[in-house]
């Protein structure tokens, strides 16, 4: 039995609309990827440059913070708590530098979320002493680097 031409070009018009949105989906899942991808990027330079930063002066506070519990005065007022607390922030960064490198899309996510998600993914590093990678099933443990 013949289709009606009418038919045949409604059909042929909704293929080409359905092949439109199919595009303008596709085009735009790519820039939402690109965006992630560059969110990420940040994140992990970010991450790294603290650090860095933090790599030049954990053996002056360690050291500090060793002489002083020697019994050596400090230097000047809350000497030891500003020590302890660029360490404490020395830690949380490589934590941070670990998550934002290893862990698997979702945590990524969280990570990148900021706020009470990132502090969550951190201390939960922080209190493992590493994260779960996606390598193994899953199953493969990175310590947290340093």
């Amino acid at each position: 039995m013949p289709v009606p031409t009418a038919n045949v070009q409604k059909i042929r018009t909704l293929r080409a609309q359905l092949a439109e949105a199919e595009r303008m989906l596709r085009e735009n899942a790519e820039r939402q990827a690109q965006k992630l991808a560059d969110a990420e990027h940040i994140a992990w330079r970010e991450a790294q440059d603290a650090c860095f930063t933090f790599d030049r002066i954990r053996g002056a506070a360690s050291a500090r913070l060793g002489a002083i519990q020697n019994g050596e005065s400090e230097r000047f007022l809350n000497e030891r708590k500003l020590a302890e607390m660029a360490l404490r922030d020395a830690d949380r960064f490589n934590a941070a530098y670990t998550v934002i490198s290893f862990v698997p899309l979702r945590d990524r996510l969280r990570y990148l979320r900021g706020g009470a998600e990132r502090e969550a993914v951190v201390c939960e590093a922080l209190e493992r002493g590493g994260v779960y990678t996606e390598a193994c099933g899953g199953r493969y443990f990175q310590g947290i680097v340093r």
